[in-house]
């Protein structure tokens, strides 16, 4: 009896140690499987930070460059706008210069600067009409059309300026004058307002049908 009993404890012992090395197998295969899964987790996660911040390097690199572009554009555009503004500008020469100087003295010197621009506007308009001479020169000489031809006192302002006696003040703000309209300017403040004289052709002390009285001239 003793014998059986013994054998029983051991069967049971053994049947024990077995459940038990099983379950422990079980319990490591299932540790080594969850590992196994939260490694791969983390290697996903890893791949989709890595891929997100790819994402966003790219997107940063996309945003630098459009802001590179714009202001690549931007200068650009400044740079045309200058461009365009210097174009508009007309050149003239040193000759084209003395004489509408002179002839604005002859005709405005007293008058106020807008004056001085209203009549070398004239000269210029008169230029680019088919009913004139097509140049400075032959406007201001055309026969009968400025006195200070026919009473010698542009000859007089034309000595002063070769000369170059133009340091006083009236010799200047008629120099001034003349390179505004010689580089293209039409209008005038009159008023307190701007006026367009594109279409004005004439000036005189005396003048019939005159559209503007500017100082001691009036204008058509």
């Amino acid at each position: 009896m003793r014998f059986k009993k013994v054998a029983v404890m051991v069967m049971a012992v053994s049947l024990f140690m077995t459940s038990f090395t099983a379950g422990s197998s079980y319990a490591s295969a299932n540790e080594t499987a969850d590992t196994q899964i939260e490694g791969m987790i983390l290697k996903s996660e890893n791949v989709n930070i890595e891929e997100t911040t790819v994402v966003q390097s790219v997107a940063t690199s996309s945003s630098i460059s459009d802001k590179s572009d714009t202001k690549a554009s931007n200068k650009k555009t400044t740079k045309a706008k200058k461009t365009t503004k210097k174009r508009k500008k007309k050149k003239y020469s040193k000759s084209d210069l003395r004489l509408m100087a002179s002839i604005i003295n002859c005709e405005a010197g007293s008058e106020p600067y807008q004056g001085k621009v209203a009549v070398g506007i004239v000269v210029m308009n008169r230029v680019s009409s088919k009913s004139f001479p097509n140049s400075i020169k032959g406007v201001i000489y055309q026969k009968g059309q400025f006195s200070p031809v026919r009473n010698g006192s542009l000859k007089k302002r034309l000595k002063q300026y070769d000369a170059k006696r133009t340091g006083s003040k009236q010799w200047k703000s008629c120099i001034s004058a003349a390179k505004r309209v010689l580089q293209g300017q039409k209008t005038i403040l009159y008023r307190g307002k701007t006026k367009n004289m594109k279409s004005f052709h004439f000036f005189s002390v005396y003048l019939a049908g005159a559209r503007m009285k500017l100082g001691g001239h009036k204008f058509k």
